[in-house]
């Protein structure tokens, strides 16, 4: 009896686990923009950025504190038999003694030390910034280059499909040509050859949508077995701009240069700190206590001068304001060679854009032409004027026509996407 409930029992629960469990595996539709919100969000690369952003917030707020009043409280309290001046053992019974006091000082002078480590620190932090600018849009332009990649795979699948139909169905005809004996064997063996390679250029081409959709879930920060799918986006809206403007555009708005810019500013900072410290050093502060207990209300106040000039260090101080110097250098230098790499990128994607509108057109007409004259050719050798080889040639000849505009296509997407990067422009606003 146990057993017949059993079975009657697991239809059922088949019926309502099964549907689920499909549900699961169905790829859930992803959008261009989704993609890129999914970098943004997720990626390492700019949570890594954050938290240094974090990190050079606090440097600049304990660099500042340097500068401002410090106020303390100070609590000592002791037991034995040693004196409490000299350290000595006294010989006598064991005395206790307590204090506690409320101490305050304030710098009042440092020959300018405190405010260049504030603007080094500053610089750090603006340098922090532009880093977390650079990455989001770096991290943002691979998710959507990784998006287009993929449609670009998926649809070369459909041209490999169809081309992989076409090519059967020549096989089939060639067999019937040669069973009805207008045609030799020969046009079977080279239709089945033709078969085959279209078919292995198929395999190829679904193997390839899997690793674009690899590099998709990775570019996104998602599992890698997560089931995926893409939508094709709106056609782009082709901006108008000259190379020229691009480029000062570029110079203008990319986080790289900001950042450059930023390292150049630290690096002046910590030469003129090299210089102070390889030279005579002044610094003044004031200090005041109040004591708690034992006296409670006593107080005292100081005002302090330090005065130091290194004599004879080896050549430590002028080696550290060569080295500073040098790095000041270096930091101008890899300033200049990003703006020339940011201009060169946006110069370069102006001109990309426009090759890849004209291949659009161009791929296009190939495409509409190659269909056209595969047409013709089946329809001659099907009234036996023609040859076999001609059809499989034109029929090669339209599958690489038909591959060549999906990858204009997908490259047109890709071109409006790098010059706005190239620009400086934010690919995504930030949510």
């Amino acid at each position: 009896m146990r057993t017949v409930a059993l079975i009657l029992i697991m239809p059922v629960c088949l019926v309502l686990i099964t549907p689920r469990a499909v549900e699961a595996q169905v790829p859930q539709p992803v959008t261009l923009e989704a993609a890129m919100a999914s970098a943004l969000e997720r990626h390492p690369t700019v949570i890594a950025a954050e938290r240094s952003l974090q990190a050079a917030e606090a440097r600049l707020v304990q660099a500042r504190a340097e500068m401002a009043l410090q106020v303390g409280v100070t609590g000592r309290a002791s037991v034995g038999t040693l004196s409490s001046t000299t350290g000595t053992p006294t010989g006598g019974d064991p005395t206790t003694s307590h204090n506690v006091s409320v101490g305050a000082s304030l710098p009042l002078y440092d020959g300018g030390t405190r405010a260049l480590q504030i603007a080094q620190a500053q610089a750090s932090l603006e340098a922090a910034r532009a880093s977390l600018a650079a990455a989001r849009q770096d991290v943002v332009l691979a998710a959507a280059q990784a998006y287009f990649t993929v449609l670009r795979a998926q649809r070369t699948v459909e041209v490999r499909e169809a081309a992989a139909r076409t090519a059967q169905a020549q096989v089939e005809q060639a067999e019937a040509f040669f069973r009805a004996g207008t045609a030799a064997q020969a046009d079977v063996i080279r239709a089945r050859a033709a078969a085959a390679s279209a078919q292995a250029e198929l395999v190829a081409a679904r193997g390839q949508v899997e690793t674009t959709l690899a590099s998709l879930r990775s570019a996104m920060a998602i599992p890698l077995d997560r089931p995926v799918s893409v939508t094709d986006p709106a056609v782009p809206a082709l901006p108008t701009i000259a190379a020229a403007e691009a480029s000062t555009e570029a110079v203008r708005q990319r986080p790289e240069v900001a950042r450059a810019e930023a390292d150049l500013r630290s690096a002046d900072a910590a030469l003129r700190l090299a210089r102070l410290a390889a030279g005579l050093q002044v610094s003044i502060s004031a200090n005041t206590s109040v004591q708690v207990t034992p006296a409670p209300g006593q107080a005292g106040w100081s005002v302090s001068a330090t005065v130091s000039h290194p004599l004879v260090d080896a050549g430590r101080a002028k080696a550290a304001v060569a080295e500073a110097a040098a790095n000041l250098e270096a930091a101008s230098a890899r300033r200049d060679a990003t703006i020339l790499q940011v201009q060169t990128q946006a110069y370069q994607a102006v001109v990309g854009l426009g090759a890849a509108s004209a291949r659009v057109e161009a791929t296009r007409v190939s495409a509409e032409a190659s269909q056209e004259a595969l047409r013709v050719t089946e329809g001659r050798y099907r009234a036996g004027v023609g040859t076999l080889v001609e059809v499989l040639s034109a029929q090669a000849d339209a599958a690489e026509a038909r591959v060549a505009a999906v990858q204009a296509l997908y490259d047109l997407h890709q071109a409006v996407v790098n010059l706005q990067y190239a620009r400086g422009r934010a690919l995504m606003a930030r949510r």
